[in-house]
């Protein structure tokens, strides 16, 4: 199942164009502070496409980010810390299943796969997404969940400053 969700999520969130993780295109200059993600939660999993532009996420991490092990690590630890969910109540532990460079109109952007399992069936899940927050005081983050069966769509919206967590109840 879970295969069959990030499946879903790579078909229906990549763009038209797309180039190798390494070495990145030159950044076109955005004004936009912005991090997106498709989220699809059936039964006990949750799954997320995390789309960041990747001089974002560099300077949040303070180093330039490649196909490499280390950037990897860093990158998944930075994801994990910075966007929380919980079910139930129960604070979930994400884990970074895959990520890569790619281009999304003229932008070069970074994404991330991650994965959080509960223990029974999501009816309540709660979310907080701090990503690049400490960087960015016009940071924004969006979230487009999506519950299956039934495609039940809802979107969260978090910005720079607001910590508190959003709980959504299927």
């Amino acid at each position: 199942m879970i295969r069959a969700l990030a499946a879903l999520l790579l078909v229906a969130s990549t763009p038209a164009r797309s180039a190798p993780a390494h070495p990145a295109p030159a950044a076109v200059p955005h004004d936009l502070h912005v991090a997106h993600t498709r989220m699809v939660i059936e039964g006990n999993a949750v799954v997320a496409r995390v789309r960041m532009f990747r001089d974002d996420l560099e300077k949040a991490l303070k180093r330039k980010i490649t196909d490499d092990a280390a950037s990897r690590a860093a990158v998944s630890a930075y994801v994990t810390q910075h966007f929380l969910v919980r079910a139930e109540g129960a604070e979930l532990t994400g884990e970074v299943l895959d990520g890569g460079g790619d281009v999304d109109n003229e932008q070069p952007i970074w994404w991330v796969l991650v994965q959080w399992k509960a223990p029974k069936p999501v009816k309540t899940l709660g979310v907080r997404v701090h990503l690049m927050f400490e960087t960015f005081n016009d940071q924004q983050n969006t979230v487009l969940v999506a519950k299956q069966p039934g495609d039940e769509r809802r979107g969260l919206y978090f910005q720079a400053g607001d910590r508190a967590e959003q709980v959504l109840t299927f």
